[in-house]
Parts: structure tokens; sequence; C-alpha cells
């Protein structure tokens, strides 16, 4: 367990990398700017992390982990909780946005979809009882990547279309998905 003091250099070295993120990539980012916009000693980063890249791991890491748990939560009240997550996601897509950025899209959109919460929204789409082992990894890596890119180009745009239309756009593609996939192909 980590004492206060603690907590508060790593939670202002988190902010300062986020701060400096907005503007530009990781790879332009000094360990001393992370330090001077932070106002913590560099000593004090080297105390905990090696790297800015083990600092932005960290705040990955820290991002799905709550957002695991927030999709629990929203799950268990609600089983058709699409519109809750999707706002979920909305009130979050600062970070969200800044996150796939920063950490490569493809690892990012690896470590979403593996949360347990993601998983169990996503296990009902098709029976894969139906389906080979390849074949469900194929309609799951289909599903999921295009869910990200959708997710990815509504969160990060300048004027997000409301949470309605995309739950609504996301509901018509698993119906239609759905109904093709009860239609075994050969």
């Amino acid at each position: 367990m980590e004492n206060q003091r603690i907590r508060i250099s790593k939670t202002m070295l988190k902010n300062g990398l986020l701060k400096l993120l907005k503007e530009k990539s990781l790879n332009q980012i000094t360990i001393y700017e992370l330090c001077q916009v932070s106002q913590i000693n560099r000593t004090t980063f080297y105390k905990y992390y090696g790297s800015q890249e083990e600092l932005l791991n960290e705040i990955e890491t820290d991002f799905l982990k709550q957002l695991d748990e927030d999709l629990k939560h929203i799950i268990t009240k609600n089983a058709d909780a699409l519109q809750l997550i999707l706002q979920h996601l909305y009130d979050q897509r600062e970070l969200f946005c800044i996150l796939v950025r920063s950490v490569a899209m493809q690892e990012f959109s690896d470590h979403l979809f593996a949360i347990p919460s993601i998983n169990i929204i996503f296990q009902n789409m098709i029976d894969e009882s139906n389906y080979s082992e390849t074949d469900v990894k194929y309609i799951r890596q289909f599903v999921f990547q295009g869910t990200f890119s959708i997710l990815y180009d509504w969160l990060n745009s300048d004027n997000p279309e409301p949470v309605e239309k995309i739950a609504n756009v996301l509901e018509f593609l698993k119906n239609k998905l759905s109904r093709i996939a009860s239609r075994k192909w050969n």
C-alpha cells in the first residue's frame, strides 16, 4: 500500500504527462520537461519510474482497471447497458483519445478488449458453439476492431454525435452480424 506522499507524487507525474501528451508525442517528451511540468524532482521520478513509457503504461493500466470496475457496475444493474457504457466512455473521451494516440493503437485496442467486462459485453453477440475456434477468433477480431474504430473516430471528433446515435449504429451492426452469423457459412 502506497502512502499519501507517494500517491500525490505519482498523480502529479501522471497529470503532467497527460498535459504534455495533449501537445506532443511521448518520444518528444523529456524526463526533465515532465518533471518541470509536474513540479516533481527528477530523483523522485526515477524513484517510481524508469521511463516515460513506464509511466504511460501505468496510466493505461489505471484507466483500464477503473473502466473495468465501472463497466461491471453498469452491466450488473442493466444487462442491455450499451448507452450507459458509451456515455461512460464519452465522459472520459479526452483520456481515451490521449491513450489511443500515445500507446500503439493495436496494443491499446487489444488491452481494452481483454478487460473482463468488455468480454462479457461481446461474448453473447453470436452463438460461438456453431463455429470453429478459428472462425470465432476472426469474428471476434472483426467485431472488436470495427467497434474500436467507431469508438475512436467518434470520441476523437471535434463535435461527437450523441451517445444515442452511436448506440443505434452499434446495435444495428450487432443485429446485422447476428443475422449473418446465424446463417452459418460453408
